[in-house]
């Protein structure tokens, strides 16, 4: 299954009927895993940790905004929602949200990525908003996400244009 459809998946099952913004750590919490905030280096927003024999473990930068912990949070647990899916959870391992995540160039930073965006921004509502004319600020605020994270998802619908 590609990310959005796992995203859409994810967010029907666990989150729905709840609105918005969507709430990752949530749904995280009700996938088992832990998340917790921690003194990360400042280039790292997020990272899921796997040891053998333990729950997976969600860390987000303290120093980060509410917003972009949320966006992290949601990358993480794509890299989770994909390991899942691949069986391959038994192992251990450490993923990291760094400045690498957002170049485009990791085929697995790029599902995180995608699987996050869909989960916190779906595509259908953001298409909504659009066509509803409101403003990009307003659909950040809607979804909780930053202005850049809105300013993307848009870019990538193919419904950004200078306001």
């Amino acid at each position: 299954m590609d990310a959005i459809a796992t995203a859409q998946s994810v967010r029907a099952e666990v989150w729905e009927p709840r609105g918005f913004p969507v709430d990752a750590a949530w749904i995280a919490h009700q996938m088992g895993l832990r998340v917790l905030d921690a003194d990360l280096p400042e280039r790292i927003s997020g990272a899921l940790l796997k040891e053998v024999g333990e729950d997976p473990v969600i860390l987000l930068n303290r120093m980060d905004s509410k917003n972009r912990k949320r966006f992290s949070c949601a990358h993480e647990l794509g890299h989770y929602a994909s390991r899942m899916m691949n069986g391959t959870d038994h192992y251990e391992y450490i993923d990291f949200r760094d400045q690498q995540s957002g170049t485009g160039t990791d085929r697995d930073e790029v599902y995180a990525n995608q699987f996050a965006a869909e989960l916190l921004m779906p595509g259908n509502e953001v298409a909504r908003l659009r066509r509803e004319n409101t403003p990009p600020l307003l659909i950040a605020q809607y979804f909780g996400v930053s202005d850049d994270a809105i300013r993307f998802r848009l870019m990538n619908l193919g419904l950004y244009s200078e306001w």
